[in-house]
C-alpha cells in the first residue's frame, strides 16, 4: 500500500515516471534491518531511520533523474536501481548479499505488543503507518504544494511562467516519495 501511495504521488500528481522506485523501498528496508541489528529493534525508530535513509537516497538521486524528459527518466531510475541492487549484492559482509540480512530481532511496538508467530502485531503496525502516511499523503496533495504539483504536470512551462519553481517541486514531491 505504502507503494502504491508513493508512486501515486510521483507519477499520479507530479507525472514522473518511474521504473526503478522500488529501490528506495529495498534502501530505506536495508537502512532499517541495519538499524535493528546494530543499533536499536525499536520498530519506530528503525520506520524513521528507514524513510529518512530512502527519503536522503531520494534527494540525492533526483538532480539526475529530473533532468531529462519522460524516456529519459525511465532509463535513469531502472539504472539506478539496478546499480543499487548491485551494490546490495557486492557488499555481501553488510547486506548479507544474496541471501538477505539475517538474525533481526524487532522490539515490541510501543514497548508493549510484542511481534508474534501468528502475524497480528505487524499486521496492525502496518496498517497503523499505512495510514497515517495516507492522511499525510492526502494532506500534502490537497495543499498549496499539491495545487503546484498539478499545474507542473499539465503544463511545466505554464507553471514556471505563473511563478512556480518547477524544479523545486519535482524535486520535494521526489523525495518525499522515496521517504514514502
Amino acid at each position: 500500500g505504502l507503494f502504491a501511495l508513493s508512486l501515486d504521488l510521483i507519477l499520479g500528481y507530479a507525472g514522473i515516471v518511474s521504473l526503478g522506485h522500488a529501490a528506495f523501498f529495498g534502501f530505506g528496508a536495508y537502512a532499517a534491518g541495519l538499524f535493528a541489528k546494530h543499533a536499536s529493534a525499536d520498530p519506530l525508530a528503525g520506520l524513521a531511520v528507514g524513510m529518512g535513509a530512502a527519503g536522503l537516497l531520494g534527494l540525492v538521486t533526483s538532480p539526475l533523474i529530473l533532468r531529462g524528459s519522460d524516456l529519459t527518466r525511465l532509463m535513469v531510475t531502472l539504472g539506478v536501481a539496478l546499480i543499487l541492487a548491485e551494490l546490495a549484492n557486492s557488499l555481501g559482509g553488510i547486506t548479507g548479499g544474496a541471501d538477505g540480512l539475517q538474525g533481526i530481532m524487532m522490539g515490541p511496538v510501543l514497548g508493549l505488543f510484542e511481534f508474534d508467530i501468528f502475524g497480528k502485531t505487524a499486521y496492525l503496525y502496518s496498517l497503523a503507518v499505512l495510514f497515517v502516511l495516507f492522511v499525510l499523503a492526502r494532506r500534502i496533495v490537497h495543499s498549496p504544494f499539491g495545487l503546484s504539483l498539478k499545474a507542473v504536470k499539465g503544463n511545466p512551462l505554464r507553471a514556471s511562467a505563473i511563478g512556480i519553481s518547477v524544479n523545486r517541486r519535482l524535486v520535494a514531491v521526489y523525495t518525499i516519495a522515496a521517504a514514502y
